[in-house]
């Protein structure tokens, strides 16, 4: 099921399902409603997503109406998460997912977001994104790769879209200096090949700390097929994802995906030549032959591609390319 593309005049939803929007400095916030704006689109906001409730956009009851609202509300064309944190996947047993069929649009956001991504797609079979989260566009300056991709899938509605690597990137905290830049921009080697092929299969995935909640649950996708799409934050290390990596394996992931796309993780992930994440994903994918590829622009670093949850894709490792071979929106 796929959503209606973003036109210029639609009305976007703004909505806090994990850490409170309040969070953000308003002159970010304020880049982040001029920046949609001159792209031509209206705003509105969910009701609560400035409330703090520990360390929460208000209760689960709050942060599922906010959701509801947004598609249930006939003018709103796509709803964007603010932000990530954590949590969200409290909402998922409180979701109307028939009114989500009823009112199929697009639903955007990345991190902590993957709950709902995956859940959504899991439960109704809407092709929806992991991608530019509101924060995203309240930088000073919105990296030009990253708009390209968002705009190719979601207003241009491409019938292919080939995904190649940026020229820099960075993870500076731009939102703790004084002036909210300048970024630390560094060149970008490209892709890592970590294991060679070709796969093909529908797009799933997001954050992988935040899809193995879902684990063992109804709102886990069927992974049969699949090219599988993971990343994460700086709170993690070697350590951790080494965890991660070696839970697909014990859940049985590795025997139904056609290809593994991992994103770049943040300097403070601190992934040395001692604890390399070629050592981590060989050890924990020993015996498979699907393609791996590495270090591509998603995740908690800027840029970060748009990924089409749901949609036919292709990993080459001799291009060192990524295509999404349909058009995720009509």
């Amino acid at each position: 099921m796929k959503p209606k593309r973003l036109q210029k005049g639609d009305t976007i939803g703004i909505i806090a399902p994990a850490n409170t929007a309040s969070v953000i400095n308003r002159t970010p916030w304020n880049t982040g409603i001029k920046k949609l704006q001159s792209k031509g689109f209206k705003l509105i906001f969910g009701k609560h997503i400035n409330k703090i409730y520990g360390h929460t956009a208000g209760t689960v009851r709050e942060r599922t109406e906010d959701l509801m609202d947004m598609f249930k509300n006939k003018e709103v064309k796509t709803v964007i998460c603010v932000c990530g944190g954590y949590n969200s996947h409290q909402l998922l047993p409180y979701i109307d997912y028939n009114i989500i069929k009823k009112n199929p649009k697009i639903f955007i956001g990345f991190s902590d977001i993957t709950s709902l991504n995956n859940a959504i797609y899991a439960k109704t079979g809407l092709i929806n994104f992991s991608g530019p989260a509101f924060i995203t566009f309240c930088q000073p300056e919105l990296p030009e790769f990253t708009e390209k991709y968002f705009d190719e899938i979601l207003i241009e509605a491409k019938d292919k879209t080939i995904i190649k690597p940026s020229k820099e990137w960075a993870d500076d905290e731009w939102w703790k200096k004084p002036n909210f830049g300048p970024r630390e921009w560094k060149k970008n080697p490209g892709f890592v090949v970590l294991k060679e092929g070709i796969g093909k299969g529908i797009a799933i995935g997001g954050n992988i700390g935040t899809l193995l909640l879902l684990a063992g649950t109804e709102y886990f996708p069927n992974m049969k097929g699949k090219i599988l799409f993971v990343e994460d934050d700086d709170v993690e290390s070697p350590k951790t994802l080494d965890r991660f990596f070696t839970q697909l394996r014990h859940l049985g992931i590795y025997d139904k995906i056609n290809g593994l796309v991992i994103g770049r993780f943040p300097s403070k992930v601190s992934l040395t030549k001692e604890d390399s994440l070629k050592m981590i994903i060989d050890e924990a994918t020993k015996g498979y032959n699907f393609p791996i590829i590495s270090e591509v622009d998603f995740s908690h670093t800027d840029p970060l591609i748009t990924i089409p949850i749901g949609i036919k894709c292709k990993i080459d490792t001799a291009d060192k390319e990524i295509k999404f071979l349909e058009k995720a929106v009509v």
